[in-house]
């Protein structure tokens, strides 16, 4: 990788990461915790629409981890749960694009976001609440899936529109 491409993966890590902390942050003052827009996941959208795979793993792991140390939430549940989450969502949706190839943005990153509250409820599951009573939040995390991933995608397009030049070449 030349050095202007190491730099473009500094860029975007710590832009997605910086908007992962804040998020988190605000997202932790209100009633339902569990429930995030996963404006960071802008970034990650961005990567793989420009077929820039490993480096939306490499996002996707980096703001994790990043986030978990901003918010000392490190050693927490948090972690495994945004990792897991995060990394089967740019699988899911590199998968999509491979299968259909002329998947819109609008439907790559709705699938990036069913991918991520299910792989999440799994591991809920698995890790934390040993009882298949916690499903009932399916049919929410869905809507709210739905709705995260509509707005990411607009404003991935928005944005993609308004910066010219932007073009991810690492």
């Amino acid at each position: 990788m030349k050095q202007s491409g190491w730099l473009i993966l500094a860029f975007l890590t710590a832009t997605a990461s910086a908007v992962h902390i804040i998020e988190s942050l605000i997202m932790s003052m209100l009633p339902v915790p569990f429930i995030r827009v996963g404006l960071s996941n802008i970034v990650v959208l961005y990567l793989v629409m420009e077929r820039q795979i490993a480096p939306a793993f490499v996002v996707a792991f980096a703001k994790s981890v990043l986030g978990g140390i901003a918010t000392f939430s490190l050693l927490s549940p948090m972690l495994p749960l945004s990792l897991g989450g995060g990394l089967f969502a740019v699988s899911m949706m590199s998968l999509g694009l491979v299968i259909r190839p002329r998947f819109s943005i609008f439907g790559i990153s709705v699938l990036g976001a069913l991918a991520h509250n299910a792989a999440q409820l799994i591991l809920v599951r698995l890790l934390l609440i040993h009882n298949d009573s916690l499903f009932v939040l399916t049919p929410i995390l869905i809507l709210f899936a739905l709705l995260s991933g509509l707005v990411t995608a607009y404003i991935c397009v928005y944005l993609k529109e308004r910066i010219p030049g932007l073009k991810a070449t690492i």
